[in-house]
């Protein structure tokens, strides 16, 4: 920015004010074209971009985006020391991209300090494939000693690393939480509304993560039961209910009633049921809402019937209730069964005696009848039953 102040008094100031005026004049067209003439160079992307393109299949884009997370890399020799570890462990690709895209900075990881100590437990519970690329995503928010040391006390607890690794999976975004601390205080409070050993172990596997809230949560949780589901403490199925309700959320329990009252189903029929067998309920809406279809609409069953038989709710449909109904069907057809047999008691059977029973003996009055069963329950389709 140029300023001027001119005194013009006589002529020799006017001939100065026109050569100034020429001078600045000759100054802002010189600042300005090398302004507009000034070239930028293009800076050169990150050699990182090239590296992940190359080595794991990244579009340029995912590879720029990735690479502004490791920019501070001076060299691809840590990375390569990386992918190594990961597929060494058994992890192809596609799983290890998708490692990299999830957290681009395990990149810059130690394998020696961080990564292998990690990597060695995993390999000690047998974890491979997409369990282990989930657990490696989240790898960044715990250490290897909290790790260690979280899977050393579910060892002792549960005596199993099947099914250790069964609740590390099932609790991977909690790894970094010290579950001595937490677990050993929720089982006092489980132990002391009457759950034995075996059930807590149970819940532990299933649904380890409600075990890792606070024991005033899991407490106010259990004594939802009664109001609940209904079932009173002293009730033999309290503690199943008190797994219903520390798996499944408010909301979800009331969606899963909903698909009972939308069948015509009263609340008071609902409530005898999950009395009767509380895990009516864990199965999701979409397979409850077949199975009522099945039975209530196409076999005629009433609510009343269904909720004083449960076990009709929990059986598999396709494997195990639509091809022993067929069975049953035919055989009532051509009068060949001396007893009249409920759909209910034949479910109950297990495969070896259904198949004895009902099947086997009546081979020679009905053709085909044992290969026809035996297709039916592997393909689940009662359809192959004729």
């Amino acid at each position: 920015m140029w300023i001027l102040r001119f005194k013009t008094s006589n002529n020799n100031g006017a001939t100065q004010l026109s050569s100034s005026i020429s001078t600045l004049f000759h100054e802002v067209q010189a600042h300005y074209s090398t302004k507009s003439t000034q070239i930028h160079p293009i800076s050169e992307p990150h050699f990182m971009v090239d590296y992940l393109v190359n080595s794991l299949g990244f579009s340029t884009d995912q590879a720029v985006s990735a690479s502004t997370k490791v920019s501070h890399l001076k060299s691809t020799q840590n990375p390569e020391s990386v992918i190594d570890l990961f597929k060494q462990c058994g992890l192809d690709k596609t799983q290890i991209k998708n490692i990299v895209c999830f957290t681009p900075k395990i990149l810059t990881t130690s394998v020696d300090k961080i990564l292998q100590p990690k990597f060695r437990v995993f390999q000690e519970l047998g974890l491979s494939g997409s369990v282990l690329e989930k657990l490696v995503k989240q790898s960044p928010t715990y250490s290897s000693n909290r790790l260690g040391s979280n899977v050393d006390y579910l060892k002792k607890i549960l005596n199993s690393d099947e099914k250790v690794s069964k609740v590390i999976y099932r609790s991977w975004w909690m790894l970094s939480t010290n579950f001595a601390q937490k677990l050993s205080a929720n089982m006092l409070v489980l132990e002391k509304y009457g759950l034995p050993n075996d059930k807590i172990e149970t819940i532990l596997v299933r649904n380890p993560g409600c075990l890792l809230q606070s024991p005033e949560w899991l407490e106010s949780t259990i004594k939802r039961v009664e109001p609940v589901l209904g079932i009173p403490r002293n009730s033999p199925r309290f503690v199943d209910g008190i797994e219903i309700i520390i798996s499944l959320s408010k909301s979800t329990l009331e969606t899963k009633f909903g698909v009972f009252r939308s069948f015509g189903w009263t609340d008071s029929e609902i409530l005898t049921m999950v009395k009767a067998l509380p895990f009516c309920v864990r199965r999701s809406e979409a397979k409850i809402q077949v199975s009522l279809n099945f039975f209530m609409n196409e076999l005629g069953y009433t609510a009343q019937y269904l909720a004083t038989h449960p076990k009709l709710l929990v059986y598999s449909l396709e494997k195990r209730v639509m091809p022993r109904n067929k069975v049953l069907e035919i055989l009532k057809e051509k009068k060949l069964l001396k007893n009249n047999f409920s759909l209910c008691s034949v479910v109950a059977f297990s495969e070896v005696n259904f198949v004895k029973d009902f099947v086997a003996p009546y081979h020679e009055f009905v053709p085909h009848l044992l290969e026809a069963y035996t297709n039916a329950t592997s393909q689940s389709s009662h359809n192959q039953i004729t």
